[in-house]
């Protein structure tokens, strides 16, 4: 989430499967200034959703009064970062004739209420359709058709989609604790805001953000979203992988997977032979470090062969130019990068957020890709958000805003 209050201060809490991360940031310019930070472990959330309301409520306070005791200030107005299992996308299409022969703004909001003329899954709603492209009389692709001359408009979009249900969780654990919200973020967007460049987003990069229970694709190409996907494959997996293979708990297994980790056997240098404490008592056993690699190198590149047939399926490699960028908490395992660039054939870089005050060195994580990411989208949309803010309630502002996700951020 992301949160304004007075002078020039933002902050941004991030609700992870895995973690909750409170930052505080102070605006200078165009930059942020982090003045606090706060984390707490997330045990509330399956695959991004909120599965019990108390452990998640209980999480975000413990993090918010870190964050609040570090910057010396009170939070108490918020936005949200949203993504998890039910959020989903697909691609659609619309046209329409031109009557006065040159287009104008309302016949691009015809032609886009003409694309999501669609069915979609009851319990969801359209939350934005964003404009991938128009075509003009059939032939020219533009970005921009207002003004032109035409006969017949047509667009291609992406749409996406998500659970009502699921954003009315956050928002009931964000009351809970007295945070009012203001707004909601995809957050491939914020991973983006904070990782990639303006290069890269004009001449086309994928980002993969691997999470704890759910990684996050997003395509980008000529300054839009080309193509969004949340994959159900993450960090937790291969935890839960490991505690299975050696028979240990889930703690145990963290600490091993990130202690010894390797996702690529390849480059394991030599042989170790690892003590893990067994599943009851205080009894070690000894496993063998390749044995652990193996475990690890099975479920990532299960992760990396999804999302390399999601791209072939859509026929999208092309969109690629830059090639892919990996970040959040699992783009840190050893070897991740080398496994992916031989997958995916093609550069693989870790995108850290693009911190400008180094302060607090840590910051400089792909850990920290969506809560900066959220603060970054709060500084570049802050006149629009502040407007929102007294624009009837809550929930309905908040709906207004998920459909406009897209189309704000850059």
């Amino acid at each position: 989430m992301a949160r304004i209050i007075k002078e020039n201060i933002i902050t941004s809490i991030d609700i992870g499967t895995t973690k909750i991360c409170v930052l505080v940031g102070k605006k200078i310019g165009d930059h942020i200034e982090i003045i606090g930070i706060g984390k707490a472990p997330s045990s509330g959330l399956k695959k991004g959703v909120v599965v019990d309301i108390a452990k998640t409520t209980q999480a975000i306070h413990y993090a918010v009064k870190e964050a609040e005791m570090m910057a010396g200030i009170k939070i108490d107005t918020a936005c949200i970062g949203i993504s998890g299992s039910h959020i989903s996308a697909l691609t659609s299409s619309g046209v329409i004739a031109i009557k006065n022969d040159i287009i104008k703004p309302h016949d691009v909001t015809n032609v886009l209420d003409a694309a999501q003329a669609i069915s979609i899954e009851q319990g969801y709603q359209i939350l934005h359709v964003l404009p991938q492209y128009f075509v003009i009389n059939g032939k020219d692709r533009i970005q921009d058709p207002v003004g032109m001359h035409a006969v017949r408009l047509e667009v291609q979009v992406h749409i996406i989609t998500g659970a009502v249900a699921s954003v009315n969780n956050l928002l009931h654990c964000c009351q809970a604790i007295g945070i009012t919200v203001h707004d909601i973020i995809l957050e491939q967007l914020a991973s983006a805001a904070a990782v990639l460049s303006d290069d890269e987003i004009e001449l086309g990069v994928g980002m993969l953000d691997i999470g704890g229970g759910t990684s996050d694709l997003a395509l980008y190409k000529n300054n839009a979203v080309q193509h969004t996907m949340v994959l159900p494959v993450a960090g937790n997996h291969v935890t839960q992988d490991i505690a299975i293979g050696f028979r240990v708990m889930k703690k145990e297994a963290e600490r091993i997977k990130k202690e010894y980790g390797l996702a690529c056997l390849s480059l394991m240098e030599e042989e170790k032979l690892l003590e893990v404490e067994m599943m009851h008592g205080n009894d070690l056993h000894v496993v063998r470090l390749s044995d652990l690699v193996r475990i690890i190198e099975f479920r990532m590149k299960e992760l990396f062969m999804l999302v390399r047939n999601e791209i072939k399926k859509n026929n999208m490699h092309h969109i690629m130019t830059n090639g892919l960028v990996l970040t959040g908490g699992g783009s840190l395992m050893n070897g991740a990068q080398h496994l992916a660039e031989t997958i995916f054939d093609c550069p693989v870089r870790i995108g850290k957020p693009r911190v400008f005050f180094d302060l607090l060195e840590t910051l400089q994580s792909p850990l920290y890709a969506t809560g900066y990411g959220l603060l970054l989208y709060v500084l570049h949309n802050e006149k629009k958000i502040m407007k929102q803010m007294h624009d009837g309630p809550m929930m309905q502002r908040i709906v207004e805003r998920m459909k406009s996700w897209v189309a704000d951020f850059f």
